[in-house]
């Protein structure tokens, strides 16, 4: 085996050696294979790929029950968001990490009512109800995003001199990966939105090929940040 292809295979342990990394996979294989699924004119191809995109995300969806203390740790260390660049950011941090902490419990309602492994009166209003947190969620991540771009762009502005050279490389790599994650959550938003109870904005929409599209960039989006965010810290 050459070096490259250690060097390669090295690279996909150590991302496959993590929860996140191992999601990252999961989904991108969800969305891949559904995405093929929706294209191919062999019906057994179709019905394979089909169902293997469900398995895959009914994989995802059994891995979120443990999510919950993470996400907690997470919030706690967060705080009030005092290492913020400004006090907008904090706050949409802080409403975020109370968004994201009452997801897991909705979801897992949703999950275990659809499996029928608790008695609720109305299991597609909990469904309905992850999915409606899931999207305000992303919608506060993305208006994060987008003020912490405006907020590299006006750093970027004050360095000028040769002596601050390293910080402005800093600043454009940091900017270039926000824009990414700016495109991944937008594609992500898509997505969510769709998966609502037609009615609101573009929900219920998309067909199976253009779900399976965004879903397939989104992912791929989010595994090139996670290999690029490992060799920066190399």
């Amino acid at each position: 085996m050459d070096k490259i292809s250690k060097f390669i295979l090295q690279d996909v342990c150590d991302v496959l050696d993590t929860y996140r990394g191992r999601d990252k996979f999961i989904r991108t294989l969800c969305y891949t294979s559904k995405l093929i699924g929706s294209c191919t004119c062999d019906e057994v191809l179709a019905k394979r790929c089909q169902t293997f995109s469900s398995q895959m995300s009914a994989t995802r969806a059994v891995l979120r029950l443990f999510d919950d203390l993470p996400m907690l740790r997470h919030s706690l260390q967060y705080g009030l968001g005092k290492q913020e660049p400004d006090q907008f950011m904090a706050s949409v941090g802080v409403v975020g990490n109370i968004v994201d902490q009452l997801y897991f419990p909705v979801d897992k309602i949703a999950w275990l009512a659809d499996l029928k492994l608790i008695n609720v009166e109305n299991s597609k209003f909990w469904e309905t109800a992850s999915t409606a947190i899931y999207v305000v969620s992303l919608y506060l991540n993305l208006i994060r995003t987008v003020r912490y771009l405006n907020v590299l762009h006006k750093h970027k502005e004050c360095v000028s001199s040769e002596a601050d050279k390293s910080a402005l490389t800093k600043l454009i790599v940091t900017e270039q990966t926000e824009y990414l994650t700016f495109i991944r959550l937008a594609l992500d938003l898509v997505h969510a939105v769709n998966c609502l109870p037609s009615g609101f904005l573009w929900s219920s929409k998309l067909n199976s090929w253009q779900v399976g599209v965004v879903g397939t960039l989104s992912s791929l989006v989010g595994l090139y940040q996670m290999f690029a965010k490992k060799h920066a810290t190399e």
